[in-house]
């Protein structure tokens, strides 16, 4: 089968985070033997006709300066005028579409904007998957335009895949009534697949990992990993690392983004233990949470973060706040732990998963 991934998010190389798991996805796909051209926003639409990625053909359709870390909607807070670049990825992945053919199926990356508008004037068979950000900013749309945005994708039979439980059942009770349940008859809830290096390999770096972040001895090295935007509620692991505890502690912030600098003056005023690692390649990213003692998630709007499910495949607990499928999760992992987004608590429950054996 011929299938086509349209998506906003796409790793530029092997080791860059954004949108790893479309990438996982995409390759989980071409080996149960099906042909992948994946289109995706960034670079220059007159690069070239494609990029081979192992089994993948990779089209850049631009949209470059919108479609960059540290996200769409960060970077149109700082820089409105970015909006522009939407039309150009338009063009793009029509111009794409129409040079690959007719697929037998074309799998959109997020409801909004890749299957609706991106896709809108295609009659290609379509699944769209949502990821979680999509389904919050259909959310906040004007009920008229998000019915309206779902009944068109209803109407031209497309499957929805949802990463997580919430987001469906969100979504569902948001219009309600037959349109609910078309949406909900048409939906199907599966996590993407994630791909790691060898976990004995990452394993093996860890004394020299903890050495290379300055953790000492006896510290119990904490990990916050991710982007940082306001979202993603970093300030929030940053306070709790203030609290006194019972067992030294460093935190170390592993990523980028708009939020830093505050986080940063936070850190300094509070006296907290907090190292900023910056934005890592996704390897040793990955090995500065294999090596932790336990991994922080402190987002409260979520559907099925990957980053927590990373970390519980290399048997690093984590504490999160409620959100999204995480309590649905914590209901059969007792080393994924959820505590209140209030320092105090957050740092409490931190502090007691920290004594737990592992």
């Amino acid at each position: 089968m011929r299938v086509v991934v349209v998506t906003t998010s796409f790793p530029r190389d092997e080791q860059d985070a954004c949108g790893h798991f479309v990438a996982a996805h995409a390759r989980q796909l071409a080996a149960q033997g099906h042909e992948i051209h994946v289109i995706a926003a960034g670079q220059s639409r007159g690069r070239g006709p494609e990029e081979r990625r192992g089994p993948l053909c990779v089209h850049w359709a631009g949209g470059a300066p919108l479609f960059s870390w540290p996200g769409a909607a960060a970077r149109l807070r700082r820089a409105p005028w970015q909006a522009v670049c939407f039309a150009d990825l338009t063009w793009g992945v029509q111009r794409k579409l129409r040079a690959l053919g007719r697929p037998d199926l074309v799998i959109a990356h997020w409801i909004v904007p890749s299957a609706w508008p991106l896709l809108a004037g295609t009659r290609h068979p379509i699944e769209a998957v949502a990821h979680g950000a999509d389904v919050r900013l259909l959310l906040r749309l004007p009920p008229p335009l998000r019915r309206h945005i779902l009944a068109a994708l209803l109407d031209r039979g497309a499957r929805l895949r949802f990463v997580a439980h919430a987001s469906l059942e969100a979504l569902r009770a948001s219009v309600g009534g037959p349109l609910g349940h078309r949406l909900e008859a048409q939906s199907e809830v599966a996590p993407l697949p994630f791909e790691l290096p060898p976990i004995d390999e990452l394993r093996a770096q860890r004394d020299r990992v903890r050495r290379e972040l300055g953790v000492g001895l006896h510290e119990a090295l904490v990990v916050l990993a991710g982007r940082l935007v306001a979202a993603k509620r970093a300030d929030l692991a940053v306070r709790a690392a203030a609290v006194p505890c019972d067992r030294a502690l460093r935190l170390v912030i592993v990523g980028d983004g708009p939020e830093r600098r505050a986080l940063e003056r936070l850190a300094r005023g509070l006296g907290a233990p907090v190292a900023f690692a910056g934005q890592l390649p996704r390897d040793r990213a990955l090995a500065v949470v294999a090596a932790a003692d336990a991994l922080v998630h402190a987002a409260v709007e979520e559907a099925a973060p990957t980053v927590v499910r990373e970390a519980r495949a290399l048997g690093v607990p984590v504490l999160a706040c409620p959100a999204g499928d995480l309590a649905r999760w914590a209901e059969d992992d007792p080393l994924l732990v959820l505590a209140p987004s209030e320092p105090a608590a957050f740092a409490a429950a931190l502090a007691a998963l920290l004594r737990r054996p592992t």
